[in-house]
């Protein structure tokens, strides 16, 4: 068997490499921190609720209404009657307690960083992909690829028998 010479980054010459002026390497300080936030991030307090009957609406009016209420300074919403619909809750890069009564379809609170969703149902496939922080707990089934590529967060599916008071711990632990 060929013997293998370990080698390091900087033994193989990998940071003399001229990057003509420019580096690839990010420096943060904390001077810059009001720069480090999210174009449709929104301030929120968590004592204010709202709740969207979401019967008649369809996937991009309930995301828009999150938004809206988002905007607004709500930091508790309630989502009634999803009806299992498909992408809905996505793109929510705020801390947030949010909630869905019922089951949501593919692609639910996809592309989240920060909130905490309680889901009262089942979910479709792909539901919570791509999440940088929050967290997502799921009282039913979850389809294939739940929490697939996240890079942070943390995502439950929860047994029936034990979804009440385990999913009212977990979320109480995150609530900021």
């Amino acid at each position: 068997m060929a013997k293998l010479k370990k080698e390091t980054s900087h033994e193989m010459g990998l940071h003399q490499e001229q990057l003509k002026g420019r580096t690839q390497q990010k420096f943060f300080s904390i001077d810059e921190s009001a720069n480090l936030t999210y174009f449709h991030s929104f301030e929120v307090d968590t004592n204010k609720s709202a709740t969207i009957d979401a019967i008649d609406m369809t996937p991009r009016e309930i995301n828009r209404e999150i938004r809206a209420l988002m905007e607004s300074g709500i930091g508790d919403i309630t989502v009634d009657n999803p009806m299992s619909r498909h992408g809905v809750g996505v793109g929510i890069l705020n801390r947030l307690n949010l909630t869905f009564t019922d089951s949501l379809g593919y692609f639910g609170c996809g592309l989240i960083d920060g909130p905490n969703v309680h889901i009262k149902g089942r979910v479709g496939w792909s539901c919570a992909e791509n999440m940088m922080a929050g967290t997502v707990v799921i009282d039913g089934n979850a389809g294939s690829t739940f929490g697939a590529a996240i890079r942070g967060g943390e995502v439950w599916r929860l047994c029936l028998s034990l979804h009440a008071s385990l999913a009212a711990d977990v979320l109480a632990s995150h609530h900021a």
